[in-house]
This record gives structure tokens, C-alpha cells and sequence, in this order.
């Protein structure tokens, strides 16, 4: 699903849930989908799927709105109105609960992708827009700036909520994508930030083998800049060897890595694993995401703490004709760079 590049649109839906009313406005007709309604929909939806944070997830036993609704929709699209109602009913309740929970317009989608079929629930939170406002005064035009503080997401903008449901299987992976951009926001209030996933979707997030090989390469620098901050050689140690493993294997076992990077310190050792199981990654390790090492890690950013930064390419770095780190043995390096020929300013 998060590799989708081109989608068919085939029903569309929206309603209006305004947290101030009483009583949702749901609509009984489907949205008439022409090619401009077509590309904002597939866009904001693509945009959504490729998102890095998006998660995938799993529903929960008991109570499903959203799934049910889904699967009738799947089973027969002359449901697709009624079923759009009852989702928008259960998010427009959830919503109720909580008064700092925003008010949105609510869009669900069926679409395809491969030959399947997908529904999409799309969170649309009002954004205020500016249009101009022209009015004839004692015989005169007068226009003026007007704010629209109902305007929708614009095609450059981000949708804050949102999931993309498939058809059943109980011996899936996964059930659904997720895309929360507030769910870890700590400024946020708790109640806010979980409705969505646990109020609405009543699901389970997963941590697939994407998610971990981000975390793995986030909390490895994070580890090795709080407590080898005085050790700068083993602290590239650390960052060479998580590279090699991420660039040059095909999964990351967590033991075997930490003895690798840190030898013999069996404290340093037990206290990078217990980091990791923090951050979620458990001792028998996972599998690395080539994709996401292909994509994220083109390009490496060094910084001193003498102020100086140095950019170029993960190969570069590993080309002793280009750089080069010499150790100096008292705890310092120095950063050669080699064979230049002209360098410009900017």
C-alpha cells in the first residue's frame, strides 16, 4: 500500500462534522468526481500512503464501526452512502467527547490500487484561507481581503489524520495504514492526541521493519551522543558500524552489533541494548529496509564542535582518496579532506 504511486478514485463521499453542533450534516449523494476532484483526492491520498510516519496497524477485538463499514462497502458498493454515515456518526461521537478536538469535514474514499480495492477516511481539518470580496458602494467597486476559515487542505498541504483500510484477513500483517501526525506530540493533550487511533479506529499500532530500521539508526546516534560524548574514536566506531550494518546487511542483531561496535565494555554493552528495547527494538533484532536505507541515507552531515559541517555523499565518507579521520590518541581527530582541486564559496 505505502508504494502506491497512481490510484482510480471510484466513490467519494463527504460530510460535515462540526464539534459546536449538535448533530453531524451528512450528506445522502456521492461526490461527483471530475479530473480536478480526481487529482485531490489521489494526491492528498498518495502523499498520505508515502508519508514516513504513517504506521501500520491492526484492529482490535470488540466493538469495530469503521471495520464492519468497510467490509460491507467492500462486499457491495450500493452501500458505499450508508456506511460513509456510520463512520462519519462514530468520529463526529468520538468527537463530542472532547471539546478541543477540532472540527473537520470528513472525506471517505473507495479506491483501487493493483487490482484492489482500498477505503480511505480522510480527517480534513479547516485551514483559513483569504479571498477577495467585491461589492458595489455608492456607485463605486470596493473590494476587499476576506477570510474563509473553512477553506480544506490545499494540494501543498498535510492532512493531520487519516487511514486507509483493506479488505479483512485474519492472517495479514496488518489490517490498515495510519497516518497521526499528533499522536506523539507531546504539546498535545492526551485525549486529542489518541482519539483517532484508539477512540475512532480502535486499532494497535505496529512497528514493521521500516519503523525500525528508522528507530535503529535514530536512537544509535542519540546513544552515542549522550554517553560517548568524551570518546569521540569510539564514538565514530559506533556511527561507522551502523552504517556498514544498515548499508551492508540484510538484518541487525542487536547483541551481535553492540559487541561488535563496543567490544569487551560489557556496561556500555547492556546499556545501548536497553536503550534500543526503549525505543522498541527488541534484542533478537529485525529486518532492514533497503528502501528506506536507499532513500534516507544518500547523503551524510557531519558537524564538529569546532563549528565546522561537512556534507556529501554516505560513499564519499568512505573514500580515503576524498576524507579522511585521523585519530589523534588523546581523545581528538582530525577531518582531512583530500585531492582537492577548487572549492567555491557561497
Amino acid at each position: 500500500m505505502r508504494n502506491t504511486d497512481s490510484i482510480l478514485i471510484k466513490k467519494a463521499i463527504i460530510h460535515v462534522l462540526d464539534n459546536n453542533s449538535d448533530m453531524p450534516i451528512l450528506t445522502d449523494y456521492e461526490q461527483e468526481i471530475d479530473e480536478v476532484i480526481h487529482e485531490f483526492l489521489e494526491k492528498h491520498i498518495i502523499k498520505c500512503l508515502q508519508d514516513e510516519t504513517n504506521k501500520k496497524a491492526n484492529f482490535r477485538s470488540g466493538n469495530q464501526v469503521v471495520l464492519n463499514s468497510c467490509e460491507e462497502i467492500f462486499d457491495d458498493g450500493d452501500t458505499f452512502v450508508e456506511n460513509s454515515q456510520r463512520i462519519a456518526k462514530q468520529l463526529f461521537k468520538v468527537m463530542k467527547s472532547n471539546n478541543n478536538i477540532s472540527s473537520c469535514d470528513l472525506v471517505i474514499a473507495l479506491y483501487s490500487f493493483e487490482d484492489n480495492e482500498y477505503v480511505a477516511v480522510l480527517k480534513l481539518d479547516y485551514s483559513t484561507s483569504f479571498i477577495h470580496h467585491v461589492e458595489f458602494v455608492e456607485e463605486k467597486f470596493k473590494i476587499s481581503i476576506m477570510p474563509q476559515a473553512i477553506g480544506l487542505p490545499g494540494l501543498n498541504q498535510k492532512i493531520q489524520k487519516c487511514a486507509f483500510i483493506k479488505r479483512y484477513d485474519e492472517d495479514a500483517e496488518y489490517d490498515l495504514i495510519v497516518l497521526d501526525k499528533q499522536m506523539f506530540n507531546k504539546e498535545d493533550d492526551a485525549g486529542v492526541a489518541q482519539f483517532f487511533i484508539n477512540d475512532f479506529l480502535n486499532c494497535n499500532m505496529i512497528l514493521d521493519s521500516r519503523d525500525k530500521t528508522k528507530i535503529f539508526k535514530s536512537a544509535a546516534e542519540k546513544w552515542t551522543r549522550k554517553n560517548l560524548r568524551e570518546d569521540i574514536e569510539k564514538a565514530q566506531e559506533v556511527r561507522e558500524g551502523t552504517i556498514s550494518i544498515l548499508k551492508n546487511a540484510a538484518e541487525v542483531d542487536l547483541d551481535g552489533f553492540a559487541r561488535t561496535v563496543l567490544g569487551d565494555d560489557r556496561d556500555k554493552k547492556d546499556h545501548f541494548i536497553q536503550h534500543m528495547n526503549n525505543e522498541g527494538i527488541e534484542i533478537h533484532g529485525f529486518d532492514i529496509d533497503k528502501n528506506w536505507v536507499e532513500k534516507k541515507m544518500k547523503r551524510r552531515v557531519m558537524k564538529t564542535n569546532t563549528g565546522i559541517e561537512i556534507k556529501g555523499e554516505y560513499e564519499d565518507f568512505e573514500d580515503d582518496s576524498k576524507i579522511e579521520i585521523k585519530r589523534n590518541g588523546d581523545g581528538t581527530v582530525n577531518i582531512v579532506v583530500k585531492n582537492v582541486r577548487f572549492f567555491q564559496e557561497r
